[in-house]
Parts: C-alpha cells; sequence; structure tokens
C-alpha cells in the first residue's frame, strides 16, 4: 500500500532534469536563511530555532528530491519513502513557531504527541520498506516515471488517503496558529504603538497558502482522473516550484520579524469596565500626553512610557484597561490622529511627513488608523475641513 503511495506523490518529482536547477535554488535560500538566523542577534531566541527547524525539513525534503532521480535512490530504494513523511511536519512546526512568538515554548515531552502523524507515517514507510523487495520500489518506482512521461491516469486510493491526512493535519494545526497569533497580537496591542515588523498576521497568510498547496492538487488530481487533460508531470513541477517560493516567502519575512519580551506579569486580561474608576490618574495621563507630546516618538512602548510618568507598567497597563481606550496602541494611536488632524488643518504640510512626525512608522497603518478615527482618509479630512474652515 505505502510503496504506491511513496510512487504516486513526491518519487515523481524528479522527472524533468530542468527541476533539478529549481530544486537548487531551493536549498540555497534555506541554507542562506539558515546562515543569516544563526548569525544573527537572535540566534539564542527559540523562535528562531524553531525557524532553521523548518529550513531543515526543506532543505531535507529538496535533496531526497535531487537524489531521486540519480543512481544513489536506486542503490538505497529507502530514499524514494521517505519524503512523503516530512509533509506531516511542516503546519505542526509552523504552529509551534507561532506560539513561540510569546516565548511561551519549552520542550515538554507531550509535545512530541503532535509529531504523531509523521512518527506513524515514517514506522509504516520503514517497515514497509523491509518487508519488500528492494527490486520491487525501483521496478514501481520507474514504471510510475513512465506512467508520468506518457501521462496516464495515477489514481490510487493509497493517494487520496494521504493527501487527506496531510490537509486534516495541515487544516488543524493552520487553526491553531491562528489562535496561537491571535493571542499574540492582542498583547502586542497592550505594549506597542506601532507594530511594524512586531505583528505576525504574515504567519497566517503564509500557512493558509500552505493549506492550499495541498488542496488545489487534490482538486486537479481527480479532475484529471475523469477527465485526463492536465499533464501531471507539470503540475507536480508546479508544486516544486510554489515550495520553493514559499521558502523565500517564509524566510524573507523570519528574517524581517522583530521579537518582543514582555513579562507575563504585564499581561493583564481584559474585562468589564467600570465608569469611573482611575479617573484622576487617567486624566493626569492624558494632559502629560499633550503637553508633552511622548506619542510622537515612533518607538514608544508601554515601558517606555511608564517610565516618562513614572509608574509602573502594570498600573499603567490597568489604568487603560479601566478607559474609554481599548489598549495601549489605541491609547497613542488615538493622540497622533487627534494632533494629525489639527496640523492637517493649519498648515500645507506635505500628508506622510505630518504622520511620520507624529509618530507613525508605516502608511499603511497611518491610513487604516485615520480612516477608522474620522471614517475619512487624511487627504479628503483636510480638503472638507479647510473649506469649512474658510
Amino acid at each position: 500500500m505505502l510503496k504506491n503511495v511513496a510512487s504516486h506523490i513526491l518519487d515523481r518529482c524528479a522527472q524533468l532534469q530542468g527541476m533539478n536547477i529549481i530544486l537548487g535554488i531551493g536549498i540555497g535560500i534555506n541554507l542562506l536563511a539558515i546562515f543569516q538566523l544563526l548569525k544573527g542577534k537572535n540566534s539564542k531566541l527559540i523562535s528562531t530555532k524553531l525557524a532553521v527547524l523548518i529550513n531543515v525539513i526543506w532543505i531535507v525534503r529538496l535533496v531526497l528530491f535531487l537524489l531521486k532521480d540519480s543512481e544513489i535512490a536506486l542503490k538505497f530504494p529507502i530514499l524514494l519513502m521517505l519524503d512523503q513523511n516530512l509533509l506531516l511536519l511542516d503546519s505542526v512546526v509552523l504552529w509551534l513557531y507561532s506560539k513561540s512568538l510569546l516565548h511561551t515554548t519549552k520542550f515538554k515531552f507531550k509535545i512530541l504527541r503532535n509529531f504523531l502523524p509523521f512518527i506513524v507515517g515514517l514506522f509504516l514507510s520503514i517497515s514497509t520498506y523491509f518487508s519488500v523487495p528492494d527490486e520491487l520500489i525501483v521496478e514501481q518506482f520507474l514504471k510510475l516515471k513512465n506512467d508520468i512521461a506518457h501521462n496516464k491516469s495515477l489514481f490510487s486510493i493509497d493517494v487520496l488517503v494521504l493527501f487527506l491526512v496531510i490537509i486534516t493535519v495541515s487544516t488543524v494545526y493552520f487553526v491553531k496558529s491562528i489562535k496561537e497569533v491571535k493571542k499574540f497580537n492582542s498583547v502586542l496591542y497592550n505594549h506597542f504603538s506601532s507594530l511594524k515588523n512586531i505583528s505576525a498576521n504574515w504567519i497566517l497568510k503564509f500557512h493558509s497558502l500552505w493549506v492550499s498547496l495541498f488542496l488545489i492538487p487534490i482538486i486537479l488530481y481527480f479532475i484529471n482522473y475523469m477527465y485526463p487533460v492536465i499533464n501531471i508531470g507539470i503540475l507536480l513541477s508546479f508544486m516544486i516550484t510554489i515550495q520553493v517560493l514559499f521558502s523565500f516567502i517564509f524566510n524573507s519575512n523570519v528574517l524581517s520579524q522583530i521579537y518582543v519580551s514582555i513579562p507575563k506579569k504585564g499581561i493583564i486580561k481584559q474585562d468589564a469596565k467600570p465608569t469611573n474608576e482611575f479617573k484622576n490618574e487617567l486624566d493626569e495621563i492624558k494632559k502629560t500626553l499633550e503637553i508633552e507630546k511622548y506619542y510622537q516618538d515612533e518607538n514608544l512602548s508601554l515601558v517606555k512610557l511608564s517610565s516618562y510618568l513614572n509608574i509602573k507598567s502594570v498600573a499603567l497597563t490597568e489604568i487603560i484597561k479601566y478607559s474609554e481606550f481599548e489598549n495601549f496602541y489605541d491609547l497613542i494611536n488615538t493622540y497622533r490622529i487627534e494632533s494629525i488632524k489639527k496640523e492637517l488643518i493649519s498648515s500645507t504640510e506635505q500628508i506622510m511627513i505630518i504622520a511620520y512626525d507624529n509618530g507613525f512608522n508605516s502608511k499603511s497603518a497611518f491610513n487604516r488608523i485615520f480612516k477608522e478615527k474620522t471614517g475619512q482618509t487624511p487627504s479628503t479630512f483636510r480638503n472638507l475641513n479647510r473649506n469649512t474652515s474658510q
């Protein structure tokens, strides 16, 4: 059974010589990323180590692809049966990476249960290898390559089962990643006034694309079974190319990701807000912000503002919690927008210069927040209010 799985899925990817170049590029991207990660200032973080692990998994997979078109794989047929199991690791490790962003991921034996599908698949592949003659494995592999070359139907229940298992595992851990990233972002809103390169929403986009990488081929695979019009070789080459592209996208985001360490005591659970709680303290903070304009600091954080105000960050979080503001991010950006609104009316300075002077470090974030606060774009707001004042 697993002999067919090994031959039907990823074993047919080395059919085109031209793909060796793309595989080499993919390996180069992963090796370069590992080098950059290990020499960077965040090399000791668990997040960095997990990013390195993801790259190692992808390198092993790509190397196995390369070996399949060589004499080495024919001499050691076990190499034809291992890489399919690596597809069961990606989403699990991506979830662990998401979880590590708050520095809460520590090695515990119970984490190993998340690798159970991979362990089971690897066990079945190895046990099948030792129960089947090498000659038969090689014969089926060569037959598969010939079938692909002639675009013959490759339908198999084994293939269907493997695809469904991969998609199920990927979807489950995609949902788990969503929860971790939302938790991480909610903490960021309570501690930072700007989220450029700190927010981890890119992980969700990447993970959703990763799930699609396996969902789309399944649809095409069964369409081709009923109406054999799609060249299977081209489809498989496309999947390899997309995986190499994903390596570039993932590592570009990982290398630009800014990691933050937030003490657990600084994370306060949100609940119902009493009306007049901490009113005097909040009024004092508002007055200080208006006079000192601390919000103009694009890197202003909860800890930094706490030191300016000479209060503990936990106390400041508590005050904001029981205010009209959703969080620290909302508090600071509200003051930024209010200051910008005044300058848009009173000056002729370029809009983005005004935005940058008032603490924004991202054009997209500024436009989005301004629209949320005013219901208008900055240019529309300036034009309407200038006409009104005149």
